[in-house]
């Protein structure tokens, strides 16, 4: 039976269009307010140096049969299984992701080894306190490796100590790992407990992330749903604590339902009818930008040789570009975080072309000198990191450069940053019609898996099945197993 309520959803993500897809099958009236010019979100794809990239890595994986299914549909059969790499960038030498506790051992040299063993040790006996992610991690790993493995990489990407980031992050992103497990897996053949956010095999699309969330936007459009693209959301409406619609810089529009996946402190503070102690908070929450800088190396057919994976060291001119899908950047000499190759996807990202794309990430605030540089800039640093780390051993290999900078991608998790959003989340709970899903639209360090889990199940929930929308993050035990499906 057709349903005559009309649902304003605020951004065209993986949150966003998922929910709009499902209920625009389902009788709805769907509209898309997104402020970018193509959808996706922060999952898109674009095309550059006549090749495909994505803004950053994105893989998909999940054990959730009706997820995958959803997922799977929307690439119409044209995706890849493919084998991930992801390894930790230090001294110069290629350690595994997770650890594996005889590379990582071996890799420090003899006396290292043993401080860090022996720190461990120390962890064990006498436990940091406390709920910050330098006190978990430390107590899994020992100070000394986490000083080395975790400790440079995190404050690049947050902005703010380890001690001074919540434990939920640690929690979500590396829960049962620590270097018992792996140096038991080590020695037993993997006996050591499966990391959660971590797959040996994921699904890829050949064309790119962003071909999954283009194909969802067609089925949405021909179900009768509208997509607004290049149109900035400036606010809530709501009536008697009942979402009635939006606020734009084209106007407003009304409507029965909103769904929001814009960045959740800015929604809630244009909530009028919301207390002023709950905006107080709200207002405390913070976000962090990221500064992708695009660099295209060339030739490829050079530099991505048959080297081993296992190779120890930034290769020589011969192998010039490392294998893995992404690799964590642990080092002082650079200010990148994490670079993607894009190469190492799928070959139909090069569209022929012999070059390889690698992507840089670089996090900054708004009052940060990094995030107010021009591109120019931003690509000479690019360029030094890669050359000064030797990743890249030589400066004519680099044809091309190309910034981007996204605005509130990151969530940051202060410590005690819990204690508020619950808060902040019971009183949104006073409102009808009113839902809140995503990354960014929630306050959670989401995948794309679990913001597409999400947009379904705010659809569920408004098609009338019961559900809780704030449960869903990083540590929801759907998620990861071994092999994709």
């Amino acid at each position: 039976m057709r349903q005559n309520k009309k649902v304003l959803i605020i951004g065209a993500g993986p949150a966003g269009l998922s929910a709009a897809r499902v209920l625009s099958e389902n009788g709805y009236s769907v509209e898309i307010f997104e402020l970018d010019s193509q959808v996706g979100g922060m999952s898109k794809s674009i095309e550059l140096f006549s090749q495909i990239v994505d803004i950053g890595p994105h893989r998909f994986f999940s054990k959730d049969t009706r997820l995958n299914d959803f997922w799977h549909i929307h690439t119409n059969g044209e995706y890849e299984k493919v084998s991930r790499l992801t390894r930790i960038f230090y001294n110069r030498k290629f350690f595994y992701y997770p650890l594996r506790g005889f590379d990582a051992l071996f890799k420090l040299g003899f006396v290292e080894s043993t401080l860090c063993v022996l720190s461990y040790i120390k962890a064990k006996i006498s436990p940091f306190k406390g709920d910050s992610f330098e006190s978990w991690v430390a107590n899994a790993f020992g100070y000394r490796l986490y000083s080395i493995f975790f400790k440079s990489y995190t404050e690049k990407l947050w902005g703010i100590k380890c001690s001074e980031l919540d434990s939920d992050f640690a929690a979500q992103r590396i829960k049962g790992l620590n270097l018992y497990e792996a140096i038991k897996s080590a020695f037993f053949g993997g006996g050591g407990k499966k990391h959660k956010t971590l797959v040996d095999e994921f699904s890829y699309p050949k064309k790119g992330c962003g071909v999954v969330y283009e194909n969802m936007k067609q089925e949405i459009i021909k179900r009768g749903g509208v997509v607004h693209c290049g149109v900035e959301v400036l606010g809530i409406k709501t009536q008697s604590k009942k979402a009635v619609g939006i606020h734009t810089n084209k106007g407003e529009f009304s409507g029965d339902i909103v769904i929001s996946t814009a960045p959740f402190r800015d929604m809630v503070l244009s909530l009028e009818e919301l207390d002023s102690s709950v905006k107080e908070m709200a207002g405390r929450l913070k976000f962090r930008n990221t500064i992708l800088v695009y660099v295209e190396v060339g030739d490829s057919r050079i530099s991505l040789s048959n080297s081993s994976p296992q190779a120890e060291s930034p290769q020589t001119k011969e192998t010039q570009l490392f294998k893995d899908n992404w690799i964590y950047v642990h080092s002082k000499d650079t200010q990148t975080g994490r670079i993607t190759n894009f190469a190492n996807w799928t070959k139909d990202l090069q569209c022929g072309q012999d070059s390889a794309i690698l992507c840089l990430e670089y996090w900054a605030n708004d009052d940060e000198a990094l995030w107010n540089l021009d591109d120019n800039a931003l690509s000479e640093i690019a360029k030094r990191d890669l050359l000064e780390s030797k990743l890249v051993a030589d400066s004519s290999l680099i044809k091309n450069t190309s910034v981007l900078k996204i605005h509130k991608s990151y969530p940051v998790y202060e410590r005690g940053y819990k204690d508020n959003l619950h808060k902040i989340y019971k009183a949104l709970d006073s409102f009808k019609d009113l839902y809140f899903i995503g990354r960014n639209g929630s306050f959670k360090y989401n995948n794309q898996d679990h913001s597409i889990l999400m947009g379904l199940m705010c659809a569920d929930k408004i098609l009338g099945r019961e559900c809780d929308l704030w449960h869903i993050n990083t540590d929801y035990d759907y998620q990861e197993g071994g092999k994709s499906e």
